[in-house]
């Protein structure tokens, strides 16, 4: 179980890299619009990663836990 949560962190690590790197390499004609650039790359996957932890670990204990009731009542 927890080989998919470092297996997907080191996939969000490589896709900023990926994106660091693609946007250095692309991009490189003013430093400060790369750095922006940059920025707002990882930014974004940062956040991805948090909504992706944030609905992996709310599957472990959820906050609203369904109320069997027995059909016999």
């Amino acid at each position: 179980m927890a080989s998919g949560f470092f297996l997907t962190t080191l996939y969000f690590i490589f896709a900023s890299l990926v994106g660091t790197f693609g946007i250095k390499w692309l991009y490189d004609k003013a430093p400060s619009f790369t750095k922006l650039l940059i920025l707002l790359v990882n930014t974004a996957i940062i956040c991805c990663y948090l909504i992706w932890v944030i609905v992996w670990m709310a599957q472990w204990n959820p906050l609203v836990v369904p109320i069997l009731k027995n059909p016999n009542e």
